[in-house]
């Protein structure tokens, strides 16, 4: 009987982590400020295709990243007007379904603006926002114990004009400037700068879920593998006298590992592993005049390893305490994007992080989020000029985030601007502020 009633008391305390109790979007993991893998959302089966058999029969719709300048949003969600990459953007509608009983799987689609976000550690999905995501498809089956899970993702465009075409269009080499700010507004800033570059693709991957018992409770683990290729071709000028601007090395890989421990009756321990690189290299072919060929090697490499311990509060709240070591490396041969090669490393070491979800009322959520590193750097080389820059400072992210659950099947998640609660908008003090930076909604059947 004890047995018993501690297995059932797991399995309870696992619900509150998965959608069918808990309340999912984007804009709910931007609110508690977490990196996604910590909690479980179905945000995850972009980068976890194989947990897609957990969220059957939704429709959500994603209203996009909206200019809320009022005061720094987190690590993982940054759109201050700083940032033009991800203004106006990130606008979807996806669907996993398992229509009827004999359904193999989980079938899941998703209609997206912007490509999705290669890695989870990347935050803010900084890296190539272009905006011709044709299609993201999902699929995703349960064996026994296991399941397994697999993902197709697609961006293309093009453009042609007498000798002129160009692949994506349209298209515009980045360019980096010296911003200001903290290390994480610095290197925030620096990524979306640079991934205002776009590049089509084509995507694969997979991923597994293992699920075990040991000491009378369930214990998960996903692990899961995406490679992308990131191609680019601009040509221009007459045959024989033609200019080609065209990748130099077109690979993405991103590697991803997480697992959920019971430690108790209510409480979750939760390791995380995320690797990833991309190439971004180009090279410049002129028919004409080969002393104008160049070839640069580009490229993003980063790693984050973090634990977390999740409690579950009075059946339904959710508190997240944890802390991570990361590291993210840039290295462009090419002088266009700053005007000379530059090297940059950013690093953390760790950041302690916690978030909080909690359900005052059945139709109402609140969630907020904190991180700080105890020492995060910043380092900026110009192997050319033979100059550098170290930055070291402890920055503070900080997030607010509320959702309303509205006939029971629908929930309507909200980052929440940080200026808004003190000024109350236009009818309580005059000053015009926007409430919401980001908005999600949700559909269950």
């Amino acid at each position: 009987m004890r047995h018993l009633r501690t297995l059932v008391l797991s399995v309870a305390a696992l619900a509150c982590f998965v959608p069918a109790q808990a309340f999912a979007s984007q804009a709910r993991i931007d609110g508690l400020g977490l990196q996604s893998d910590y909690v479980q959302d179905y945000v995850n089966v972009i980068h976890y295709p194989s947990t897609i058999v957990r969220y059957q029969n939704l429709v959500y719709g994603d209203l996009g990243i909206k200019d809320a300048s009022g005061g720094d949003l987190g690590d993982f969600e940054d759109n201050d007007v700083t940032n033009p990459a991800l203004l106006e953007s990130a606008r979807s509608m996806g669907a996993f379904l398992k229509l009827w009983k004999g359904m193999p799987g989980v079938f899941g689609v998703q209609l997206n603006e912007n490509a999705n976000p290669f890695s989870p550690a990347y935050g803010a999905e900084y890296w190539n926002r272009n905006r011709n995501e044709s299609f993201t498809v999902l699929w995703g089956q349960e064996i026994g114990a296991m399941s397994v899970g697999f993902q197709v993702n697609r961006s293309n465009s093009s453009a042609e004009s007498g000798t002129v075409s160009v692949e994506p269009f349209p298209y515009a080499p980045p360019t980096v400037t010296a911003p200001l700010g903290n290390t994480r507004q610095l290197i925030n800033t620096i990524n979306a700068q640079l991934g205002l570059e776009p590049r089509n693709s084509f995507g694969f991957g997979g991923g597994l879920t293992f699920g075990w018992d040991a000491y009378g409770r369930r214990h998960s683990a996903d692990v899961a593998v995406q490679y992308r290729t990131l191609n680019l071709e601009a040509i221009s000028g007459a045959p024989g006298a033609t200019v080609t601007l065209e990748d130099n090395g077109n690979s993405a890989l991103s590697l991803n590992f997480r697992s959920q421990f019971a430690t108790s009756d209510n409480t979750y321990l939760t390791p995380v592993i995320n690797y990833y690189r991309l190439d971004m290299g180009t090279q410049l072919t002129d028919e004409a005049t080969p002393a104008n060929n160049t070839d640069f090697e580009n490229t993003i490499t980063g790693w984050n390893v973090g634990l977390a311990e999740s409690w579950v509060l009075r059946e339904q709240d959710l508190l997240t305490l944890g802390f991570a070591f990361g590291n993210q490396e840039l290295e462009y041969e090419d002088p266009a994007p700053a005007g000379s090669p530059f090297e940059i490393q950013y690093s953390t070491m760790p950041q302690i992080f916690g978030a909080a979800e909690i359900h005052p009322m059945n139709w109402f959520h609140l969630r907020f989020g904190a991180s700080k590193s105890l020492m995060s750097k910043i380092e900026i080389e110009d192997p050319v000029a033979v100059t550098s820059t170290e930055i070291k400072d402890s920055p503070l992210g900080y997030t607010v985030g509320v959702g309303f659950r509205i006939g029971g099947r629908v929930d309507l998640d909200a980052v929440l601007n940080q200026d808004f609660p003190f000024t109350g908008g236009w009818f309580a003090s005059g000053q015009e502020e926007t409430p919401f930076s980001r908005l999600s909604a949700t559909y269950r059947f």
